[in-house]
């Protein structure tokens, strides 16, 4: 009898851990899944590898030797950037947690050694019971664990959407502010020779000490721009080392792109809004919390019986009985009769009701922000076409003009200072609206939560 009890005891426990051996937590699939995601945010471009080794110092210094072209710099952040390495961390946490879902507990184990009160052989009793209450809700449950981890691979590559944004940001930033230093620097070459000539002129008495004073406050304004200029240039490398994890000064990293060129904006604000809510991960995250309060609920409407076991028992009968041993079925079931889970169903219920509004309120902050980015975007490129059309060529003409009409004794040296002050404010506000070009695109982008050259392809319906 005991090597019997103590046999099927030991399939039971042998039965577990061979289950349990089987039991593969492999996040390789998710981890591909959200590599592909976040690659869409920057086509082209390598996406980190959870699996693989991380950059080194030495392949750093190599992507940064020659220059840092926008695309190299978009590789480093999503290559070397922590939170976003962390990120698929957490995609591993998700895995383990969906493994788990779909695992049933492990079966009881009871065994009881009684001695009788008068003598005699002790009496020996064995309980196997395995919870079968789950069993009804282990679809519900795997399928609100997938959805769950489905809800990580959108979070994480909605991060990593923004952090592309992000980068491009500080770097067109960057690269602004080297184009309005190197104006402000032809700003300020010019305004020395300026306050050279018109000292030669004085010493000739040809020109006045007066406008020798408004050429050298003009020399000392342009100094004092082409000064703040570098703190402008430096703040914008810092934001970008730090966007891509280097613990380093790229203030010696040339920026090698250019500022991006004015794209087209053509349709209706309401098909920009409909490609928004086609691609903007926050947007099917959200739809993904309405699936995932909706399956929650589910479940909790399945569980108005929680507790319940079915298993196997057996028990070493009397001295003197006929039989080795007595064995049978055996069950428990909970009584529902203070807690029906009507407090989980009800809570439940609100939940999908929130998560419900939730996503309707998104839709509308979505609606509202595509078309602020899009009339920013218009109205950005065309004055970058009225500056370059207009102001610019004005500027270079008013200039060539009094410088001729210097040399004819028909203007002032103030009037030629004055004519080059505006020709250099012209050049240093083209260089700002294309900045800000840039940035009204980017902020389109992140609008619509695609890279603008995604609806490249697509042709505008007819109005």
């Amino acid at each position: 009898m005991r090597s019997r009890d103590l046999s099927l005891a030991s399939l039971c426990c042998s039965f577990a851990f061979a289950a349990a051996c089987t039991t593969v937590v492999d996040p390789a699939p998710d981890f591909e899944r959200a590599r592909a995601a976040v690659g869409a945010a920057a086509p082209g471009v390598a996406v980190h590898d959870p699996n693989g080794a991380p950059l080194s110092a030495e392949q750093i210094d190599a992507r940064l030797s020659g220059g840092l072209a926008l695309d190299e710099a978009l590789e480093l952040a999503l290559l070397n950037n922590r939170r976003l390495q962390a990120g698929f961390m957490e995609l591993g946490v998700g895995h383990a947690d969906f493994v788990q879902a779909g695992l049933i507990s492990n079966p009881s184990l009871s065994l009881a050694f009684l001695w009788p009160s008068g003598g005699g052989r002790e009496r020996i009793g064995l309980d196997v019971m395995q919870s079968v209450a789950e069993l009804w809700s282990l679809r519900a449950r795997k399928h609100a664990a997938r959805l769950e981890q489905d809800a990580r691979i959108l979070e994480l590559s909605r991060a990593a959407a923004e952090l592309v944004v992000d980068v491009k940001e500080a770097y067109f930033d960057g690269v602004a502010a080297r184009e309005e230093r190197e104006a402000a620097f032809a700003a300020l070459s010019v305004a020395r020779e300026t306050a050279a000539a018109v000292q030669r002129r004085v010493e000739v008495a040809v020109a006045t000490r007066t406008e020798l004073a408004a050429a050298q406050a003009e020399m000392r304004a342009a100094e004092f721009a082409e000064r703040t200029t570098h703190v402008a240039e430096s703040a914008s490398h810092a934001r970008l080392a730090t966007l891509l994890a280097l613990q380093r000064d790229l203030s010696d990293v040339e920026l090698t792109s250019a500022l991006p060129g004015g794209a087209e904006f053509e349709g209706a604000d309401e098909l920009w809004v409909a490609r928004a809510c086609s691609t903007r991960l926050d947007v099917q995250s959200a739809d993904k919390a309405v699936e995932r309060a909706r399956a929650a609920l589910e479940l909790e409407s399945g569980r108005r019986v929680r507790n319940a076991a079915l298993g196997f028992t057996s028990e070493q009968p009397e001295v003197g009985s006929n039989t080795s041993f007595v064995g049978g079925v055996a069950g428990t079931l909970e009584a529902p009769v203070f807690d029906t889970n009507q407090a989980q169903i009800r809570r439940a219920q609100y939940v999908f009701a929130a998560a419900d509004l939730e996503r309707a309120a998104l839709r509308t902050e979505v609606d509202a922000q595509v078309r602020a980015a899009v009339r920013r975007a218009s109205a950005a490129r065309d004055s970058l076409d009225a500056l370059e059309r207009d102001l610019a060529p004005a500027c270079e003409l008013a200039v060539d003009l009094a410088r001729r009409s210097l040399e004819l004794g028909d203007a002032t040296v103030l009037e030629l200072l004055d004519a080059r002050r505006r020709q250099s404010q012209a050049q240093r506000d083209r260089v700002r609206a294309r900045r800000e070009l840039a940035a009204a695109q980017l902020a389109l982008e992140r609008s619509l939560g695609a890279p603008l050259e995604h609806f490249a392809g697509e042709v505008a319906p007819a109005d």
